[in-house]
């Protein structure tokens, strides 16, 4: 048996392996407000600010990480989010801790139900990309 032929066989294999490895794109999990989490923030465009500092693709997670029965996150239009009514509401969460995968580009729309939280400024608009798509290996 030839052992160099063997031993090269494996390096290039190991080699592609990598190869293969570093071209699948990793997504991100976003914690919202980062240390702040999703709670009434000390300013009205806290989230805004938070999000300009952030690039969201396809695929990411969001985390908004509160407590239930303090706050909620509804899913909802841009209307709606404009005026911070729930007319539309595309999803509800309220359990804590809610993790959304983003599953298309575009324009997302999220705020806070309880009270006035909406207006006080609790709420998140974020645009999503579809990001790169992973290179080939050959």
């Amino acid at each position: 048996m030839d052992y160099e032929k063997v031993h090269v066989s494996l390096l290039i294999s190991a080699m592609i392996g990598c190869l293969t490895l570093t071209c699948v794109s990793s997504k991100a999990t976003h914690i919202v407000g980062d240390r702040v989490g999703w709670a009434c923030p000390g300013y009205d465009g806290f989230y805004e600010t938070w999000a300009r500092n952030a690039t969201f693709n396809v695929g990411d997670v969001l985390l908004f990480q509160y407590n239930p029965g303090l706050n909620t996150v509804v899913h909802v239009n841009k209307d709606d989010y404009d005026h911070c009514t729930t007319r539309n509401v595309m999803e509800t969460y309220f359990r804590g801790n809610s993790s959304i995968t983003l599953d298309h580009p575009g324009d997302y729309f999220f705020f806070c139900s309880v009270g006035k939280h909406c207006e006080a400024g609790q709420r998140l608009q974020i645009t999503v990309s579809q990001g790169n798509p992973p290179s080939q290996t050959i």
